[in-house]
């Protein structure tokens, strides 16, 4: 019953719509009718700046840590790397908003800090120098993403980690195939454009 109750829970912290709640708060505005329409913090950051923006990154990462670290304490590691996938079904199906939700990056990092601490600064390295090199927030995350599966691997972390990985990052990739598409194009917005 505890395991289960970790997973709803799990799901409905996930599905919390920070860049929506903050925008709204801030702008009066849908985030989901300007920039890119992506719930997310990447479009907060372009569409009400970098101070509310951050309220949104915080409050992404902090659901996902949240989530997680409740499972730990009241279940097992496989329920917490379970716990870690429902908010990323939550933050990108959100219940609250249709079901459209966002990319599940910054959601995905809050579960990574609480399941895989060292995986996740190896993630925000990566993501930090990738954007610092070409400017392309979306090519960092992608990035950063790829080497989560990768350093999980190296680390040897347990089976449940290692699934829970390769899961969220196939999540980050998948939502970001448009991204993708558009920098295959040279097409996709730099940061500070």
């Amino acid at each position: 019953m505890k395991s289960i109750l970790c997973l709803v829970i799990a799901y409905f912290l996930g599905a919390i719509p920070w860049a929506y709640i903050v925008t709204k708060a801030v702008k009066g505005i849908d985030i989901r009718q300007v920039g890119s329409g992506n719930v997310g913090f990447t479009n907060a950051l372009r569409t009400i700046g970098k101070g509310p923006a951050l309220l949104v990154l915080a409050g992404d990462i902090g659901k996902g840590a949240a989530a997680v670290l409740l499972a730990k304490y009241l279940a097992t590691p496989t329920i917490a790397a379970l716990a870690g996938i429902m908010v990323l079904l939550g933050h990108n199906y959100p219940i609250y908003l249709g079901f459209k939700g966002g990319k599940g990056a910054a959601a995905g990092f809050g579960v990574m800090l609480a399941l895989l601490p060292l995986e996740a600064l190896i993630a925000v390295v990566v993501w930090l120098a990738v954007i610092f090199l070409t400017r392309y927030v979306s090519l960092g995350t992608i990035v950063g993403a790829l080497t989560v599966p990768i350093s999980t691997i190296i680390f040897n972390q347990e089976l449940p980690y290692l699934l829970f990985s390769i899961v969220a990052a196939a999540f980050v990739i998948v939502k970001h195939h448009s991204n993708i598409r558009r920098l295959i194009e040279g097409t996709e917005s730099k940061i500070g454009k």
